[in-house]
């Protein structure tokens, strides 16, 4: 299954910079992203099964700290679930070894 986060830092913000393509679920939230106890996060994290993939626009709507961002995809793909960042174009699966990719991280 193919889910989307989507997340901005204030009510006022929408979401329709943040284009996912074509997914089967989305979790969003209107939340600052200062720490991973965010309610649509962590429903998503747990609703994802293993062959899942999250597609989230960009690395900054995940997390804002190198530490919370390493740590929910490690999350993911101890769950065997990829996490593709489009933006940045990036791609973390639990099976792949992309130091490109790391790197960037």
């Amino acid at each position: 299954m193919k889910v989307g986060y989507r997340r901005v830092s204030t009510v006022e913000q929408r979401f329709d910079r943040q284009e996912l393509g074509c997914v089967e679920r989305v979790f969003e939230e209107k939340i600052s992203g200062g720490n991973t106890e965010r309610a649509a996060l962590q429903e998503m994290i747990a609703f994802v099964r293993m062959g899942d993939e999250v597609v989230v626009y960009s690395i900054d709507r995940l997390a804002r700290n190198l530490r919370d961002l390493q740590s929910i995809v490690q999350q993911l793909n101890d769950k065997v679930v990829s996490i593709e960042f489009l933006s940045e174009r990036l791609v973390f699966t639990a099976d792949a070894d992309d130091a490109f990719a790391k790197l960037q991280l």
